[in-house]
């Protein structure tokens, strides 16, 4: 009977938790596309990640990875797998997404950041990165995945991330189009691979890395005191010098912008 009773109360326990999950997530269901069919979505969270994406889930947890559900829809005549990942903020949603895209053919106006391509719509707004995925590459399939996305975009109200503290004189269309933003290495070697020795061996950072005009400019901004101190004595750097075959400058408490020929 003990048993029985542990074993409803841990049952009831998980449904609370996924129904929870379920509320706190820009979801969509046939009250927002009554002619579609949904599948039962899967939740995931934590380690259980590794369940879905063994391989690649330690990029996600690199970046600060919170929870995620995946839904297949049926709608127009097509199916299309729906990935929405929530990140611990803006920052990490933009670092996922950023280093996720590929090739954009178009970045329809649903977010600040978007990227479309073929097979697959990818998202980025606020704390949420969304990819929907479809099979067949056809214009009719481009079409519903705009449908779904601007869907469940239209439910995040959260504030989208802004990067112009990190690259004060990059213009917005830049940083949209050419902008990577990493947090560790996996991040590097996803994104910008010819700088992991430039990070090599220091943590707590965020970088936001852009290729402009012949140059490489990198904004680099560090946690705390010891983990700045390493980078700069990595690099026997001296602030606001000549820093091997670029420039360095100090634009804020240890936040560095570098550029770099590339």
């Amino acid at each position: 009977m003990i048993k029985c009773l542990s074993t409803f109360i841990g049952l009831f326990n998980i449904l609370v938790c996924f129904s929870q999950t379920q509320k706190d997530l820009p979801v969509i269901d046939k009250n927002d596309l009554p002619e579609a069919k949904f599948s039962s979505s899967r939740v995931f969270s934590g380690s259980s990640l590794f369940g879905y994406i063994d391989g690649g889930a330690e990029l996600y947890l690199e970046y600060g990875f919170d929870v995620a559900t995946v839904t297949k829809i049926e709608y127009k005549g097509g199916e299309y797998k729906t990935e929405i990942f929530k990140m611990t903020g803006p920052e990490e949603a933009f670092g996922i997404f950023s280093v996720s895209k590929y090739r954009c053919l178009s970045m329809p106006p649903l977010s600040k950041f978007s990227c479309q391509t073929k097979y697959q719509l990818q998202i980025c707004k606020g704390p949420y990165y969304i990819s929907i995925i479809n099979g067949t590459g056809t214009r009719s399939d481009s079409i519903a995945c705009l449908i779904i996305g601007k869907k469940i975009a239209d439910k995040i109200m959260d504030q989208e991330v802004d990067l112009s503290s990190y690259l004060p004189d990059i213009n917005t269309e830049t940083i949209q189009t050419k902008s990577i933003l990493v947090k560790g290495r996996l991040g590097i070697v996803n994104g910008s691979p010819e700088l992991e020795d430039f990070f090599m061996g220091t943590t707590g950072y965020t970088a936001v890395i852009v290729r402009e005009d012949a140059k490489k400019i990198i904004s680099v901004k560090y946690r705390n005191k010891e983990s700045y101190q390493e980078f700069l004595e990595l690099h026997k750097l001296e602030e606001d010098k000549p820093f091997l075959s670029g420039n360095v400058k100090k634009i804020g408490e240890y936040h560095l912008l570098i550029e770099l020929p590339d």
